[in-house]
């Protein structure tokens, strides 16, 4: 089964931390992805550029960025071929642990990904 993992936040909200939590959460992302990579549950990962300058396009024309229900823009992407779902959770709790920033974890659909 594939799951997209999707890291919510803001750059500027990471910036704001102290040199140490940086550095910690930028040493987590490493070891997981490595971690990942190795047990061949990593199919892609992505990294977005800052929400500002993220523009939404609708029906009637461009907005302001993409944000979920609770205001957070999206940041990051990692598809994932997992077991379970249980364990894409897991996976998604341990992210969420590891940089202290919401992640919200979706089912690939069979067949949707193209050329």
């Amino acid at each position: 089964m594939r799951y997209m993992l999707l890291l919510h936040g803001r750059e500027a909200e990471f910036q704001r931390r102290t040199p140490d939590r940086r550095e910690a959460a930028v040493a987590f992302l490493a070891r997981f992805e490595d971690e990942l990579a190795v047990g061949s549950e990593l199919e892609w990962t992505e990294v977005l550029d800052d929400e500002e300058h993220a523009v939404l396009v609708g029906p009637g024309g461009t907005g302001e960025g993409w944000f979920n229900s609770e205001g957070s823009p999206l940041q990051r992407a990692w598809v994932v071929r997992v077991q379970d779902r249980e364990r894409a959770l897991e996976l998604a709790a341990r992210l969420a642990r590891g940089v202290d920033s919401p992640v919200e974890v979706r089912k690939c659909l069979p067949g949707a990904q193209r050329p």
